[in-house]
């Protein structure tokens, strides 16, 4: 019990914990905040935008027939579930579509989704009647640490980035529940030892457990911290024990403590204009332009070259077979080959681009066949810390046809576009919701700073759950 725990000095886990309690409310920027509730907004709307799809319908057959106390809203059901269960069903349809945020490493390199711990907090602050402010500065703390533990693991193992959510989960979770240190470093603990997920998730012939893995991590990030706070424990030494986690963290420095900052991870995020992988947003549109060049007639195009950034992990990604030739609705999400290719088909790129198998349709299978993606170290410096991609090919007219995309849309360099992110969110929830249940929704998001607790948002999405039902 918690009592009990006897700790050799601190180490990375009670010095993590001790920097996540120490932000406050009011160290938190107003450019921050306002990113927060834009990014809170953009998470919320993808969950709903996709409760239609196959894998978001198994997860709801799932919570409905294991139930769990009523505690926690979810999203698209009339009926509250447990806090653990509401996180991992919340956090798996916010994912499912691959269209919700993502950040990248200041040199390009992949830096994942913190979004997909969003859930957790409006667990938790439904749990606890948490002040508004609090529950957006818990979610600065949760991107924080999910970039700063991103920024120190080794890209060079077969392990996903997503184990650092099992971090970030009881850190946002338990300041919003108002633990104390040592629940909160007990919570980490028992979180992180569950935590580490193979990159198998993300390669070869993908199954769901791509779009649920971080969720599953965020469930029992969430159950660790109910476990903590009834005093169980867990190992404080998890990075420190020479059987802990520490190796796949090599660059551990003071930087994990450093204070915060107005150019926190949080401001680094981007939007996606497109459900497709984060790399691959600029492939699409590219793939887009292209299609308008070609007037729609994609047979006139001879070989195809798709220029990506060379960086370690986009050559993993271009070089992964299960991704070259896609075999599920989650390989195709993430093929460059794929998405290049449809988007020249077809002049658009949605969900319905990936309806009945599409990845099998002869016109995009013949356009793959004439297509080859290569790196390009060039790109690099034309978009630092971008995605960017470069399409040429030659035409049976003779003509050479080129589309660059250095920064795609969503893509922000000097914070989130208010307008183009309240935009996405109407234009993928326009199916679902009615406009005032979405205007209501919007309203309640973006005032949430100055809101007593979160009772506003969470009446406003039961709303919009009486509205899908």
């Amino acid at each position: 019990m918690a009592e009990k725990q006897i700790s050799q000095g601190p180490g990375t886990v009670e010095k993590l914990t001790d920097w996540a309690l120490s932000v406050r409310a009011g160290d938190i920027p107003p450019k921050v905040v306002q990113q927060a509730k834009l990014l809170l907004l953009d998470t919320i709307g993808c969950g709903y935008a996709a409760l239609d799809e196959e894998a978001s319908r198994a997860m709801v057959a799932t919570m409905a027939e294991t139930g769990g106390a009523p505690q926690c809203t979810v999203i698209g059901g009339t009926a509250k579930t447990s806090a653990p269960s509401a996180v991992l069903l919340n956090g798996a349809l916010v994912r499912i579509l691959d269209l919700n945020d993502y950040v990248n490493t200041a040199s390009g390199n992949i830096g994942g989704h913190p979004s997909d711990n969003i859930p957790v907090a409006i667990a938790a602050a439904e749990l606890s009647g948490a002040a508004g402010r609090d529950v957006l500065t818990a979610i600065v703390v949760g991107y924080e640490i999910y970039g700063r533990l991103k920024n120190t693991m080794d890209d060079a193992v077969d392990w996903d980035g997503i184990m650092v959510s099992g971090f970030v989960a009881p850190a946002m979770a338990a300041r919003l529940m108002g633990l104390d240190r040592l629940t909160l470093a007990n919570a980490m603990a028992l979180s992180g030892v569950r935590a580490p997920t193979p990159l198998v998730v993300r390669h070869g012939a993908m199954s769901a457990a791509k779009s649920i893995a971080n969720a599953l991590i965020a469930q029992n990030g969430m159950q660790a911290t109910l476990l903590a706070s009834h005093g169980v424990t867990g190992p404080l030494d998890l990075f420190e024990n020479p059987h802990g986690i520490g190796s796949l963290f090599p660059t551990l420095d003071g930087s994990l403590t450093a204070p915060l900052t107005a150019e926190c991870h949080l401001m680094g995020c981007h939007v996606k204009a497109y459900p497709c992988l984060a790399t691959g947003q600029s492939v699409v549109h590219a793939g887009l332009d292209i299609h308008r060049q070609v007037g729609g007639n994609a047979g006139k195009l001879g070989q195809i070259t798709v220029a990506i950034a060379d960086t370690p992990s986009l050559r993993r990604q271009k070089d992964d077979p299960g991704r070259i030739d896609p075999s599920s609705r989650e390989a195709a999400d993430h093929s460059f080959n794929f998405l290049a290719a449809v988007a020249i088909v077809d002049g658009a790129f949605g969900l319905a681009q990936f309806d009945n198998d599409r990845w099998n349709a002869a016109a995009v299978r013949n356009v793959m066949a004439r297509l080859e993606v290569v790196s390009d170290l060039s790109l690099n410096a034309r978009s630092p810390g971008g995605f960017p991609c470069a399409i040429s090919a030659k035409g049976t007219d003779g003509k050479d046809y080129l589309a660059a995309v250095l920064d795609p849309p969503g893509f922000s360099r000097q914070g989130l576009d208010a307008d183009a992110v309240t935009g996405k969110f109407h234009a993928i929830t326009a199916n679902r919701l009615p406009q005032a249940t979405r205007d209501r929704i919007v309203e309640t998001v973006m005032a949430l700073d100055r809101s007593p607790n979160v009772a506003d948002v969470i009446a406003a999405l039961a709303a919009a759950n009486d509205a899908c039902g």
